[in-house]
């Protein structure tokens, strides 16, 4: 660090020398101050512009919430208030009523003690801990082995050692069976849980019941089997004293079938749900059913129901209208932050770059929808109360948006998402991505096999575009027309996609460019002002030393100044007192 000279302040020659060498430095760096002024004038821009950035990407997830799910949340009103028998959710259905009875709901088969005179007659223990459930022999080295069959046809054995020769070594030995082996391929876990109940009364209170991990009769028509194999012969013997009775595998270690053992008794077999919907008649083999009428999940509670409930599935208009003015005061926030900045002496002020980004943001939300057709029922964001205003902000008309959404809320969902429409069942479209052609786009399925693979050929002005998949999706490839394209499928057959971008997904594709790493308008201008500021830095610090170095150099000339005027003093004194 650069040690600057004494000074006297001019007691020889009367000079403010302290004043003179700041009036210097501060000429001299003026300069400097021009690059300080810049670097700040650069953070306040670089602050500003980061403020719309993060404006921006606000905007885009308030945009991808109003497109994927709030378009299709759903209200449900039931007749059974209280959710005695049934129970529903909704997601992107269409609304509708329907009439549920249900008559049996799904159960799992399970395998529970024998009871006689109200005591257990197997399965059951005085002490799950020191009752032994077989004889190990003298020195303890006798085995027992055991094989379990739930619902799902998967059987699984195991053996107990002296190690773990009691109720709960055998109810943990089973449980360990409930995870696949990740190092077989295709390795399936034993679908059964055992558990230990304490009844609290008699002899045996603690029981063993074994239970199915799913609901419904499965393969086995809801019986659940464990069977000592100990003795794994025709003719052979069980060894344990909990009554499970003896039993045959193909494999001791992959058995694939199992015969004779202890199985569920008649009140313990599982059972199907069995309901009607509309007056349909079905079975399910689980309580929640996804399947029977699209975008509507069940939830059966109870049976033997004697009326019908009735549930009503209708557009949620509180969560989108929630969503969409969220939309709303994101993109005003945005443009809020910009004329701030841009007002006069503001950081952007004169920035005609930036201004063109938020234009760009307002032109595709303002604008129409590719690729919709002219039958249309909306055309733009206006027809659902969405309109720009004088100063550029935006507002909603929720009463607009509301008679939109009564009159045809697919056709409102379509103002802002990618959509598509199939005029062939077997083809419908899943999703759509920011270099996905729009218009209409003919196809054929040639091939599809239920669970495999799948091929078709989709036409797009004029040229043909092979795709394949498998499990009934198809994708576009990167580099055409139908990059970013996700459809399922379920059979044959050819027909015509109409694809359209919604002014939401237009918005949301812009600012992906714009804020896009590396490549987009607003890092690459941020990068730019990150550089700029490193140089001024770099230059800013040559500049301070140099000016620390040119201060410590005038001093010392002052100081040598007085120091010289006051040595001519003296000698001025000495020569005057000789006359």
């Amino acid at each position: 660090m650069a040690t600057s000279a004494l000074s006297f302040q001019g007691l020889a020659t009367g000079l403010q020398t302290d004043t003179l060498v700041n009036a210097i430095i501060q000429q001299e760096g003026q300069p400097l101050q021009r690059l300080q002024a810049k670097q700040t004038t650069n953070t306040s821009r670089l602050n500003a512009i980061q403020t719309i950035q993060t404006g921006m990407t606000a905007l885009s997830t308030s945009l991808a919430t109003l497109s994927s799910t709030s378009f299709d949340a759903r209200t449900v009103t039931s007749t059974d208030s209280n959710g005695t028998y049934v129970t529903a959710t909704a997601t992107a259905s269409a609304p509708g009523s329907y009439d549920l009875q249900v008559t049996k709901v799904a159960t799992a088969g399970r395998i529970t003690p024998t009871m006689v005179g109200g005591a257990p007659t197997n399965l059951a223990v005085a002490d799950p801990l020191a009752t032994t459930i077989f004889d190990a022999g003298t020195g303890g080295t006798g085995t027992a082995s055991f094989a379990i069959k739930g619902t799902d046809g998967v059987i699984k054995t195991l053996t107990l050692t002296s190690g773990n020769n009691n109720l709960y070594g055998l109810r943990d030995a089973i449980n360990a069976l409930g995870t696949a082996d990740p190092a077989v391929p295709g390795s399936t876990g034993l679908g059964v849980t055992a558990t230990v109940v304490n009844t609290g009364s008699g002899t045996n209170k603690y029981e063993l019941v074994l239970t199915a991990k799913l609901s419904g009769t499965g393969t086995t028509g809801g019986v659940v089997t464990i069977a000592d194999i100990s003795n794994n012969t025709v003719g052979g013997a069980a060894v344990n004293t909990l009554g499970i009775t003896h039993g045959t595998v193909d494999s001791l270690t992959t058995p694939t079938t199992l015969s004779g053992g202890l199985g569920s008794g008649t009140a313990d077999v599982a059972q199907d749900a069995l309901f009607m919907v509309n007056g349909l008649q079905l079975t399910r083999q689980s309580n929640t059913v996804t399947d029977a009428v699209d975008g509507v999940t069940f939830t059966l509670k109870q049976g033997n129901q004697t009326t019908s409930t009735t549930l009503t599935v209708g557009q949620d208009k509180g969560t989108l209208t929630s969503a969409l003015q969220d939309v709303v005061s994101k993109f005003n926030a945005l443009v809020t932050s910009f004329k701030s900045a841009s007002a006069t002496g503001g950081a952007l002020a004169n920035d005609p770059t930036v201004r063109s980004l938020i234009a760009q943001v307002r032109s595709a939300l303002s604008g129409a929808p590719s690729g919709l057709p002219s039958s249309a029922t909306f055309t733009s964001a206006a027809d659902l109360g969405m309109t720009t205003n004088r100063d550029g902000s935006l507002s909603l008309n929720t009463t607009i948006l509301s008679a939109a959404l009564d009159k045809d809320p697919a056709a409102a969902k379509r103002i802002f998402a990618f959509s598509g429409q199939s005029s062939n069942g077997a083809v419908s479209f899943y999703q759509g991505g920011a270099k996905t052609t729009t218009g209409a786009v003919s196809f054929n399925i040639t091939s599809f096999a239920s669970g495999g693979a799948v091929s078709g050929t989709f036409t797009v002005n004029g040229t043909e575009y092979a795709l394949s998949g498998s499990n009934g999706t198809l994708g576009g490839a990167a580099g055409t027309p139908l990059e970013g394209l996700i459809l399922s499928v379920n059979g044959l057959g050819s027909g015509t996609l109409t694809l359209s971008r919604g002014v939401g997904q237009a918005a949301r594709d812009v600012v992906s460019n714009l804020t896009a790493s590396a490549t987009g308008n607003i890092p690459q201008i941020i990068a730019s002002i990150n550089a700029q500021n490193t140089n001024l830095t770099q230059q800013i610090t040559v500049g301070q030393a140099r000016l620390d170095r040119r201060k410590v150099v005038l001093q010392n000339q002052f100081s040598q100044l007085e120091a010289t005027v006051s040595q001519l003093q003296a000698a001025g004194s000495s020569l005057a007192g000789l006359s």
